[in-house]
C-alpha cells in the first residue's frame, strides 16, 4: 500500500493537451471518412485526384467548380435536431405478421384486441388487385376478390396482395394488409447471366443531409466500396422532372411532346421507360413507391392504364394507407396499422430481391420511398438503422454478387428555414447518389470502373444515369476497346458514367438551367440594389402572367426581398456579351409566399435592362391549401385563391 501511495502522478494539466489532440484527431478522422469518402486511386492504383489540389472544392474542373461545404456549417446547424418516431396504432401491436410465404397470428398480441378465447376468433384473407382505370379516372382503382378465404392462426399465401380481417361474434376486431412476391414471369435463358439492376430511392435528401442524418448507412456504403457522385446536380424542381430523365432520358417538355399528352389521354403507357428495354430482354420488372397518393405518376396526373411493370407495389400502398393508415403528418400517413410505412416498404424490397435471386430470375427494380423523408429535414435519421440493415442483408446474403445497386435521391429538401440559406440552396440542388458494382465486374471491366471513379469528381446529371442504365442492358461489351472506339456526340447532354466525362463540361452543355446550376460562384449583394429591385418586380410580373386566365387566383405583389446574389459565369456563357445572372429570394402578398428566382440580365440596344427567368421559380415555403382552387401542379406554387381573402 505504501508503494502505491508513493507512485508518481502525472499532473492533470499534462493530460489536457493530449486529450484535446486525441479528440481533434478522432473528429478529423470520422469527418474525413464520412464526408470525403471518394477514392483517389483507380483500380490499378494510379492516382486520379489529388485532394490537396481541390482547395475547398468538391468539383474543380475547367467547366465546373462546386464548393466544399461543411455539413454542420454554423448557418445551418441550428436547423438540425432529433425527430420523434411516430406512435403507430396508438401503441397497439399488430395481431398478425408475415414472412415470404405466409401470414401468422401473434398470440402475444391477442389480448390487445379481444378477451375471448382464441377459438372464437375467426379470420379470413381476401386477395385484391390493381384495377385498370377508365376514361379520365385516376390510377387508383382496386378490385377485391369476391370471397374472403377463412383460416385459423396461419395461412400460406400464393396471392400478391391480401387483406386480413378477423371477427369475434360477428364484430370486426382487426384489419391488416400484406404483400408477397409470387412468380409472375417465365424464366428466360441467357447465354451469360445478366446483371440485375436495383435502384433504391429516398425522396428529398441532399448529399450532405444523407451524411448528416444517415451516417451508418453511408459508412456501410463506403465499406462495400460504393462510388459516390459528388457532382450529381438536379435538372428540375421536384421529383418528376428529376426522375423522368433517369427513367426515359427525356425532359418533362419532351415527354409531353412525345407520349404524355391528350392524344394518349395524359397517361404514361406509351412513354419509353427504361424498364421496357429490360423487360424486352427477359428481365422481371418491378416499380414501387410509398405515399403513392402523391407518387411520381399520380400526383395531379393520370398514371397508367395498363400496369407498367410486372410488379407494382403502389397499389398495395394506396389501399393499405386508405383503410388502416394512421399518424398523419403533413403530407403522409406515417403508419399502416401498427407498422411504419417505410419499414413495410423496405421489407417488400428485401423480399423481392430474395425471391428473384432464389428463383434465378434477372430483374430491373426501381423503388422510391417518400413517406419518411419528403417533408422534414431531420426525419431521415429515423430510418438510418433500417436502411443499413436492408443493405447489409442484401449484401451478406450474396444478392449483390450479380447486381448493380444504386442508392440515390432526386433533390434536397425544398422548403423550410434551411432553404433560405445559401448552403440550403446549394444542398437542394445536390442530391446524393451511390453506385455499387459487383467486385468481379470491377476487376474484369476496369476501364469502365475507372471511368466511373473519375466521374465521381465531375459534373453529372440524371441524364447521365439514364445513359448508364442503357449501358447496363449489355454490360459485358464495356471493355477497353469498346469504350475507346465508342462515338461520343459532344453536343449530347447525357453520357454514360462508364465513359469519362469531359472536365470542360458546364451546366449549359449538360442542359442544367442556370437556376439549378451549382457550378457558379456567387456573391451576396445589397437587397435594395436597383438591379435587384427591378429583377424582383419582373419576377412577380412573370408569375402573374403565368396565372393569367385563372380568375380564381389573386394578383401577387412584391412585399419584400430577403436575399440577393450575383452569379459569375465562365467565358463559355459570356461570349463577349454583358450577361449577368441574379438569384433573388422574395416574398409576395397575399399569402406571404417565399420564392427564389434566377434571372439572366442583358442590356438591350436601348440600354434598358432585359430579364429572362432561368429554369423555373422555386417556392421555398409550403402553400398548403392556399392554391386548392387550381389543379395545375406547376401553377399551384404561385396561386393564392381569392376565396381565402374574405376568410
Amino acid at each position: 500500500m505504501e508503494t502505491s501511495e508513493r507512485r508518481w502522478k502525472v499532473p492533470s494539466v499534462f493530460w489536457l493537451p493530449l486529450i484535446i489532440c486525441g479528440v481533434l484527431l478522432f473528429v478529423v478522422d470520422v469527418f474525413q471518412s464520412q464526408y470525403t469518402m471518394i477514392p483517389t486511386r483507380l483500380a490499378n492504383g494510379e492516382l486520379f485526384i489529388d485532394q490537396d489540389s481541390l482547395k475547398g472544392f468538391l468539383i474543380k474542373t475547367p467547366g465546373c467548380r462546386i464548393p466544399y461545404m461543411d455539413p454542420y456549417d454554423h448557418t445551418i446547424k441550428k436547423y438540425i435536431h432529433k425527430e420523434k418516431r411516430p406512435v403507430c396504432n396508438d401503441g397497439v401491436p399488430a395481431l398478425f405478421e408475415s414472412n415470404l410465404t405466409s401470414v401468422f397470428m401473434l398470440n402475444s398480441s391477442l389480448t390487445n384486441y379481444t378477451d375471448q378465447d382464441i377459438s372464437l376468433v375467426n379470420c379470413c384473407y381476401q386477395p385484391f388487385y390493381r384495377d385498370e382505370p377508365t376514361g379520365s379516372d385516376g390510377d387508383n382503382k382496386i378490385k377485391f376478390a369476391e370471397k374472403c378465404i377463412p383460416f385459423n392462426i396461419t395461412a400460406e399465401i400464393t396471392d400478391e396482395f391480401i387483406k386480413v380481417t378477423c371477427h369475434v361474434n360477428n364484430t370486426v376486431i382487426y384489419n391488416d394488409f400484406f404483400s408477397f412476391v409470387p412468380i409472375k414471369t417465365e424464366k428466360t435463358k441467357f447465354e451469360i447471366t445478366p446483371l440485375n439492376i436495383l435502384i433504391i430511392g429516398i425522396d428529398a435528401v441532399s448529399r450532405l443531409n444523407f451524411h448528416r442524418q444517415m451516417p451508418r448507412t453511408v459508412e456501410y456504403l463506403k465499406n462495400i466500396t460504393a462510388v459516390e457522385l459528388l457532382g450529381y446536380n438536379k435538372v428540375g424542381d421536384n421529383t418528376f422532372p428529376n426522375l423522368m430523365p433517369v427513367l426515359t432520358g427525356l425532359s418533362e417538355d419532351q415527354l409531353q411532346d412525345l407520349c404524355w399528352n391528350e392524344d394518349n389521354k395524359k397517361r404514361f403507357d406509351k412513354c419509353p421507360f427504361i424498364w421496357k428495354d429490360f423487360k424486352a430482354k427477359g428481365f422481371a420488372t418491378s416499380f414501387g413507391e410509398d405515399s403513392s397518393w402523391m407518387g411520381i405518376f399520380n400526383y395531379m396526373r393520370k398514371g397508367f392504364t395498363q400496369q407498367p411493370t410486372d410488379y407494382m407495389w403502389g397499389a398495395f400502398n394506396r389501399i393499405s394507407e386508405n383503410q388502416i393508415g394512421n399518424s398523419h403528418n403533413m403530407n403522409v400517413q406515417e403508419c399502416v396499422g401498427a407498422r411504419e410505412v417505410y419499414k413495410v416498404f423496405l421489407d417488400y424490397i428485401k423480399n423481392f430481391v430474395i425471391k428473384m435471386d432464389s428463383e434465378k430470375i434477372p430483374y430491373f427494380a426501381f423503388y422510391w420511398g417518400a413517406s419518411l423523408t419528403h417533408d422534414y429535414l431531420n426525419k431521415p435519421n429515423l430510418g438510418d438503422n433500417d436502411y443499413y440493415n436492408l443493405l447489409k442483408n442484401i449484401k451478406d446474403n450474396g444478392h449483390l454478387n450479380n447486381t448493380v445497386m444504386i442508392v440515390m435521391s432526386d433533390h434536397g429538401i425544398r422548403w423550410g428555414d434551411i432553404r433560405q440559406t445559401y448552403q440550403g440552396r446549394m444542398e437542394e440542388r445536390l442530391p446524393f447518389i451511390f453506385m455499387v458494382l459487383p467486385e468481379w465486374y470491377k476487376r474484369q471491366y476496369q476501364d469502365a470502373y475507372n471511368n466511373l471513379l473519375k466521374n465521381s469528381r465531375r459534373l453529372t446529371t440524371p441524364y447521365d444515369l439514364y445513359e448508364t442504365l442503357k449501358d447496363l442492358l449489355n454490360p459485358f461489351v464495356l471493355n477497353h476497346d469498346f469504350l475507346q472506339k465508342r462515338y461520343r456526340d459532344n453536343s449530347s447532354r447525357g453520357y454514360s458514367l462508364f465513359n469519362e466525362i469531359s472536365q470542360k463540361r458546364t451546366c449549359e452543355s449538360a442542359d442544367i438551367a442556370s437556376h439549378w446550376c451549382t457550378c457558379q460562384q456567387s456573391m451576396e449583394i445589397e437587397k435594395n440594389n436597383t438591379m435587384v429591385v427591378e429583377g424582383a418586380t419582373f419576377a412577380v410580373d412573370y408569375m402573374n402572367q403565368q396565372l393569367d386566365g385563372y380568375a380564381q387566383c389573386s394578383n401577387l405583389t412584391l412585399n419584400n426581398i430577403t436575399d440577393a446574389r450575383i452569379m459569375s459565369h465562365g467565358d463559355h456563357i459570356l461570349n463577349g456579351n454583358d450577361v449577368k445572372d441574379y438569384t433573388i429570394v422574395l416574398q409576395t402578398v397575399p399569402g406571404e409566399g417565399i420564392f427564389e428566382v434566377t434571372l439572366r440580365n442583358t442590356v438591350g440596344f436601348n440600354k434598358t435592362n432585359q430579364f429572362e427567368v432561368m429554369g423555373t421559380i422555386s417556392r421555398l415555403n409550403l402553400y398548403g391549401k392556399q392554391s386548392s382552387c387550381i389543379t395545375d401542379f406547376h401553377l399551384k406554387l404561385y396561386c393564392f385563391c381569392k376565396s381565402l381573402l374574405s376568410n
